[in-house]
């Protein structure tokens, strides 16, 4: 008994430390993990919103495909709160772009990058030899 009472007192709460040190650790790689999932989460709603603002705005023009999109990311709730839908034509081709900034967990100033998707197709046009007078 008295072995065990002076191995006790010569303990100086290094365990306790050691413990402290693990759980933070572990709580610094959830907290990473979960602010990388909510970006992916970000890309993956603003690779969605482009590619079906993309479609709308080859049947219906680029002001279409920028509502749709639009309403897509406003669908996203906080997600899609910081994105921003584009589109422009170029030739036969029109393109929908979405960027922004992915929702940040944390307050600290972190480096993520900008969140930037966009899709392409060809325009929706009827020739004019087969188009209704």
């Amino acid at each position: 008994m008295g072995r065990v009472r002076r191995r006790l007192a010569c303990e100086r709460g290094d365990a306790l430390i050691e413990g402290l040190f693990a759980l933070m650790l572990v709580l610094l790689v959830v907290g990473v993990a979960a602010q990388a999932l909510a970006y992916a989460h970000a890309r993956s709603v603003a690779s969605a919103a482009a590619q079906d603002g993309v479609r709308a705005a080859a049947a219906g023009g680029p002001e279409a495909g920028v509502a749709r999109a639009s309403a897509i990311l406003t669908a996203a709730g906080d997600t899609g709160a910081s994105l921003r839908a584009t589109a422009h034509e170029a030739g036969d081709e029109v393109t929908v772009s979405v960027e922004g900034e992915a929702p940040r967990l944390f307050s600290l100033p972190l480096l993520l990058p900008t969140v930037r998707e966009s899709a392409s197709l060809p325009i929706e046009r009827y020739p004019t030899a087969e188009a209704v007078p």
